[in-house]
């Protein structure tokens, strides 16, 4: 299924990089491609290139620093380049050789560090090309001030590939250098995707060096990142057709003290195409709902509702309290349709972990960060910095498809893949967006769209309505009721 680009490991890449170079294309090419793309980018960003510092250290990732160097230098650019010592790879020397022949300033840190610092402190554009996707040690001794040099620059950041301290998997050392962007090579990597490592990437711009597409295409992806392509998968809407063409949704939401919860799960539904809501709470929270939408079939809650009615789909637990913890279990094993489950459903499974094994239909579980802790008995800590991880097993251990919520939401299907969407940001971080974003998904998948791509295209087009209106309201301004019907509009 084509949602979107690849994310690659650190293996596969150097993998690819070694294939391409039995096709022909050298290691000095591809270090030759990733300067010119980086000049192009910076020049597109009009970054300040009056005065250049690079880190350049001894492996691959400090070759493409000295043929930036290059590059650079042979446009009349002011450079220098800092080290701790010279490269230890032929085509490397052969770049810091070039640069130096050009007339290129090369120091070394340890023959006058003050020197080293006052460059580096007062460039326009510090690169950092010390360390790049190999790398999974801890910075010390000489690199660590370097490290701390960059990051106390007034300068704009640039790290080649990844920022020196970040791990392609995600995790981060003790010290990171901190970038304002960061050109990756060849594809995305975990860590230019999923929090915490991705917070140091700063803008990431994923730069083609060369790798030709047959061979990064036979390579085994880590996961993909959702694009508007997911869009292009769900099925058309007949003209010929009508409301039990598109499915009806069962949502058991809402309670007497969170009742917008409801209103706005249903929002997220119905303008995400659902044929028929049935929208089902108690009594109090069903009287405030029928006064704010004209749509819906209101049903009281029973046990037995998702048996009686035979919904295409069931969401249950946006704003629903702990009041019906006593019959969810009935509820939930009793299901064959897909079932949503979302908020409070959560909080109910992360005590009955056990239920989700007797589940019959499929199941879709829209975590955040803290709920995900709950379920797996972590804290949120953990759960932060190993977003992937954390989904992916999780997702496979019960068979189902989990969407962890977040800065770059992580979706994880039943047979180990991961999904990562890279649209929304803080406009979202308010309460009520996981209700919308339950709806939408939930309705997709009563229209019959599978449960991963329904996950998949709601979580993408919830984020894009997002980054679409804050341009009028703001990130501060944009309010979950705001959102959908952008979404109808984005999934057309």
């Amino acid at each position: 299924m084509k949602l979107g680009d690849v994310f690659l490991s650190a293996s596969s890449i150097k993998e690819a990089e070694g294939r391409a170079s039995f096709s022909g294309v050298s290691q000095m090419t591809l270090m030759e491609n990733a300067a010119r793309e980086t000049i192009s980018a910076l020049t597109k960003k009009k970054v300040s290139l009056t005065g250049v510092a690079i880190i350049c250290g001894r492996g691959r990732n400090g070759g493409y620093g000295y043929s930036l160097a290059c590059a650079l230098v042979w446009q009349g650019i002011n450079v220098s380049v800092v080290h701790v010592s010279p490269p230890k790879n032929e085509d490397s020397f052969k770049y810091m050789e070039s640069f130096v022949a050009a007339g290129g300033r090369l120091r070394r840190y340890s023959d006058d560090p003050d020197e080293a610092a006052d460059i580096i402190t007062n460039a326009a554009l510090v690169v950092d090309a010390l360390h790049g996707m190999a790398y999974s040690g801890e910075i010390r001794g000489e690199e660590l001030y370097l490290v701390e040099l960059a990051n106390a620059s007034g300068g704009f950041i640039l790290a080649l590939d990844l920022p020196t301290g970040v791990y392609a998997e995600g995790r981060v050392s003790p010290n990171c250098v901190m970038a304002d962007m960061t050109i990756t090579y060849t594809s995305h990597k975990a860590a230019t995707l999923v929090t915490p490592a991705s917070e140091y990437c700063g803008e990431v711009i994923v730069a083609d060096i060369g790798v030709p597409d047959e061979i990064t295409r036979v390579l085994r992806p880590e996961g993909f990142v959702i694009g508007e392509e997911v869009l292009l998968t769900l099925p058309q809407r007949e003209d010929c057709s009508n409301k039990s063409t598109f499915g009806t949704l069962l949502a058991v939401v809402g309670s007497p003290n969170m009742p917008g919860a409801a209103y706005l799960a249903s929002l997220g539904a119905l303008r995400s195409g659902v044929g028929l809501l049935k929208l089902s709470s108690d009594a109090e929270t069903l009287s405030v709902l029928k006064n704010r939408l004209s749509e819906p079939v209101f049903l009281n809650f029973s046990k037995d509702m998702a048996i009686e009615h035979k919904p295409s789909a069931l969401l249950v637990g946006c704003g629903i309290g702990r009041g019906y913890d006593g019959v969810l279990d009935e509820l939930f094993k009793g299901q064959k349709q897909t079932t949503i489950i979302d908020a409070d459903g959560i909080n109910y499974l992360a005590q009955h972990i056990n239920v989700l094994m007797e589940m019959q239909g499929d199941v879709i579980l829209t975590p955040h960060p803290g709920e995900m802790a709950r379920l797996m008995g972590e804290d949120i800590e953990y759960i932060s910095k190993n977003r992937i991880e954390c989904a992916k097993a999780f997702a496979m251990e019960f068979s189902l498809v989990l969407v962890l919520k977040g800065y770059h939401t992580v979706i994880a299907s039943p047979d180990g893949g991961v999904y990562v969407n890279t649209t929304g940001d803080s406009s979202l971080a308010k309460g009520g967006s996981g209700d919308v974003l339950a709806g939408v998904i939930a309705s997709l998948a009563a229209q019959g769209v599978p449960p991963l791509k329904a996950a998949c295209a709601g979580v993408y087009a919830h984020g894009k309505a997002a980054d679409n209106l804050k341009t009028k309201y703001g990130a501060r301004g944009l309010l979950p009721h705001d959102l959908p019907a952008e979404i109808g509009r984005i999934l057309g």
